[in-house]
């Protein structure tokens, strides 16, 4: 039997500073610092049926579908998208909190899917720490409504999400 064992990234909370750290430290107290690592992952990633690869289903609500920002929760972004991504690339978003440009591919019509990219099409953390997938043109384009349920997955192999509307909530 073959061990597959992988990276995968999580948050490290160093809550004992240096001691020169906590001599220079304010009145208020040490803050602590976060910072992203790979560890190994006894369990292999998961794996992807390629019948069924919707990873992240959702219900989309009025701000969703207004602002054109997916919500994706962070513990379904970091097992299925940022376990892919390069650290790098990873740092750059769940660290620096800097946006990234991607590329969505609308494959619910599979004969003839619909690709959006440029600078309104982005990934990037909130302030709430969960992440939004922005993709206004996906909104407008699909009709997109308030109680649609959607698939997204992050393709690895080709690197960019794919999105499904599986059925749409209001007629």
């Amino acid at each position: 039997m073959l061990n597959h064992m992988t990276l995968k990234k999580t948050y490290f909370y160093n809550f004992y500073p240096p001691k020169s750290e906590e001599e220079t430290a304010t009145p208020s107290g040490f803050r602590y610092h976060r910072m992203l690592v790979e560890i190994r992952d006894v369990r292999p990633p998961p794996m992807l049926d390629p019948n069924q690869p919707w990873q992240i289903k959702k219900t989309l609500n009025h701000y969703e579908v207004t602002s054109g920002k997916i919500a994706l929760p962070f513990n379904d972004t970091f097992e299925y998208v940022l376990r892919y991504w390069n650290f790098s690339m990873a740092n750059h978003i769940a660290i620096l909190g800097h946006r990234v440009a991607v590329v969505v591919w609308d494959v619910t019509n599979d004969k003839q899917p619909m690709k959006y990219e440029g600078n309104d099409v982005y990934f990037q953390i909130t302030p709430s720490e969960n992440y939004v997938l922005t993709c206004m043109d996906l909104m407008r384009q699909r009709n997109l409504k308030v109680d649609d349920c959607i698939g997204i997955y992050w393709d690895c192999r080709q690197s960019f999400f794919r999105v499904k509307l599986f059925y749409s909530g209001m007629p």
